[in-house]
């Protein structure tokens, strides 16, 4: 008999509540249970993966990867409803990261037979869980330290300048062309290593075959492991001279449409290099872009530099990053470069006449930015003690203003249609201003006033004497206690953008223009979340302007995010990465990136997740609506 405790908590969680009670019947069926203390390595790198599917009933998790013998690095977090697990990992692989207790935690636990029968009957659920849910294993080879350059250099110029012998990995494994798959496999995975060379009876070699070989046509075709490697091998194999420098094997592998490399020097084979050892070596991570960042001397340098963060989400969401994992990374790295731009302001211009703050709001301010958004910034100054103070502070920091915004606009921030920007007077004030403007808002809502404090509200000190954003905080925070006029107001703003579903759950669509038979899902789906998700912050006085670090304290604070809180953190992620993977498409074929889908173009569970998110969506609002009276008088 399933267990119905299971069948209840399965249904709360995305992808499983999508399915019917058979399924969910037949997956519980066959679920265990397993504790986990704190500090507990579920799975561990180097370790052969369980084949196992991992459903965190209670506790969390840490999705880890060790760089160096003594360090390891957190990747992800996941927590109850959440899923990891290797079933997309070839038997004879090993896992190149870990899975450890971040507390103590209660994980169901289901067979690979189990799950794969149930992907095997629903192959969208097979694209829902594999590419999101599970690290993905990566060609790997043990190669040479980076050469000396790699550091100093700027990331277009090593790729011109270092030789491919310098990067190859040398441990090359190779096999005759008698080996059989299974013996090729276990090579493979004996010396951990992401290819295996196939040479002839003289050495020559005549083909490669990589894990994505042993994926793709293997696992995926059922082929008979017994049968010889050269079934299975890629072939032909193409070359570089170790003395080709590294864009000569970038050229090849695009032309060739390849991704790995042999190696020879003088016509002998000496190692294989891979696209993931150039992918490094131009240096597109977020520590490498954060070091180029703050090596730079000159805005040129700096725009430079920011470019680098297309490739990087592209290759974030490649990995299977989260939606929140690849925003906290653009943020913090879009962070650094405005920061920089700010150095050099003050360098510039020479040190302020009174302590300042550079503060930013919107997408800026929740630390939720993707690819370039709006410049959403201003600066807020210590009050002048006298008028001489106040003429020679405005006139600072008007100067300072225009560099720094010039500047941002050099390296890609766009300027804001709506002016809220630190080259605007209104937001370039000393504090009691900002106090002031911010109690007259609350004080008297008005449509203007709403809309200020729907952007501005949002806010954090960035750069300067951030205990003058903090002030400003404890201000705001003083205040909207009790503001109920202000927040019914707001509630008013809130319930005016609705998800994009109708009655009888039909998409609504865009009915002409550019963007017909297209929905936009910044303002229809994100928009809606932010803005619930903001007014009831505000109801429980939370200083945190994240959504992602605002829903965390509402899910304890506000009975409404303890009922569907889980649900909400779902839909955010969602819509956020949906919205990603839109802009990255954009980007790669040179259009510049908006966040219009066409909802028939998702395969049909991210359909139905889609509506069952505008659905919850809709059923808050109306309950705001009702707890507010929405559209009575204020």
């Amino acid at each position: 008999m399933p267990d119905k405790s299971a069948i209840i908590f399965l249904k709360k969680h995305h992808p499983f509540k999508l399915l019917d009670e058979h399924d969910l019947a037949r997956l519980v069926s066959c679920l265990t249970m397993e504790l986990y203390p704190a500090g507990a390595y579920i799975l561990s790198q180097g370790e052969k993966p369980s084949g196992s599917l991992y459903i965190i009933k209670e506790g969390s998790v840490t999705i880890c990867a060790r760089t160096a013998p003594d360090q390891e690095n957190v990747i992800d977090f996941r927590g109850a409803g959440d899923t990891f697990g290797f079933l997309s990992v070839g038997e004879g692989m090993r896992l190149d990261v870990s899975v450890k207790a971040a507390s103590a935690t209660i994980c169901y636990v289901a067979d690979k037979d189990c799950v794969m029968m149930l992907l095997d009957d629903h192959p969208a659920l097979r694209d829902y869980l594999l590419p999101s849910y599970f690290p993905k294993q990566e060609d790997s080879q043990d190669s040479l330290p980076p050469p000396l350059n790699f550091y100093r250099e700027g990331s277009d110029r090593v790729l011109f300048t270092t030789p491919v012998r310098d990067l190859v990995a040398r441990d090359i494994v190779t096999a005759r062309t008698d080996v059989s798959i299974l013996d090729a496999a276990g090579l493979m995975s004996a010396h951990r290593a992401g290819a295996l060379v196939i040479v002839d009876e003289a050495g020559g070699p005549v083909g490669i075959i990589t894990n994505t070989d042993l994926r793709d046509k293997v696992l995926a075709c059922r082929k008979d492991p017994s049968s010889p490697a050269t079934d299975v091998m890629s072939a032909p194999l193409y070359g570089v001279e170790g003395g080709d420098f590294c864009y000569e094997a970038v050229l090849k592998m695009v032309s060739r449409n390849v991704h790995h490399l042999v190696v020879t020097d003088a016509g002998k084979l000496i190692g294989i290099i891979s696209s993931r050892d150039l992918m490094v070596l131009q240096i597109t991570s977020p520590l490498m872009i954060a070091r180029e960042i703050e090596s730079q001397s000159s805005v040129e340098g700096l725009a430079s530099a920011s470019a680098k963060i297309l490739r990087l989400i592209s290759l974030l969401l490649g990995e299977g990053a989260r939606a929140e994992s690849i925003i906290r990374i653009i943020t913090e790295v879009n962070d650094r470069i405005e920061r920089k731009v700010l150095d050099f302001t003050v360098k510039t211009l020479g040190p302020p006449p009174l302590p300042f703050c550079w503060i930013v709001y919107g997408s800026a301010g929740r630390k939720e930015q993707t690819f370039r958004t709006d410049q959403d910034n201003a600066i807020l100054y210590a009050d002048p003690r006298t008028e001489e103070e106040a003429r020679q502070a405005e006139e600072y920091f008007r100067r300072f203003a225009d560099f720094a915004v010039n500047a941002l606009l050099r390296c890609g921030f766009t300027l804001c249609p709506g002016d809220f920007m630190a080259t605007n007077q209104q937001w370039r004030q000393p504090l009691s201003v900002w106090k002031k403007y911010f109690s007259s808002w609350l004080h008297t809502p008005t449509d203007k006033a709403i809309h200020n404090s729907a952007n501005l509200f949002d806010f954090r000190g960035l750069y300067g004497d951030v205990q003058l954003a903090e002030d400003l905080k404890k201000h705001l925070m003083k205040s909207l206690v009790d503001k109920k006029i202000f927040l019914k107001a707001m509630a008013n703003l809130v319930t005016d953008y609705r998800p994009p579903i109708g009655l009888f759950g039909w998409f609504i669509v865009e009915k002409s223009g550019e963007h017909a038979n297209r929905i936009d899902l910044k303002k229809s789906c994100l928009t809606p979340i932010i803005n619930i998700i903001r007014l009831l912050a505000f109801e429980c006085n939370i200083p945190e302007t994240s959504t992602f670090e605002r829903l965390l304290v509402l899910k304890i604070a506000h009975p409404t995010i303890r009922a569907v809180g889980d649900d909400l953190a779902h839909a955010l992620e969602f819509v956020s990465l949906l919205r990603i993977r839109r802009q990255v498409e954009q980007v790669s074929m040179g259009a510049a990136p908006d966040n219009f889908i066409n909802p028939k173009k998702l395969r049909s569970l991210e359909q139905r997740n889609l509506k069952e998110i505008c659905k919850l969506l809709a059923r808050i609002l109306d309950d705001i609506a009702v707890q507010y009276e929405v559209g009575t008088r204020l």
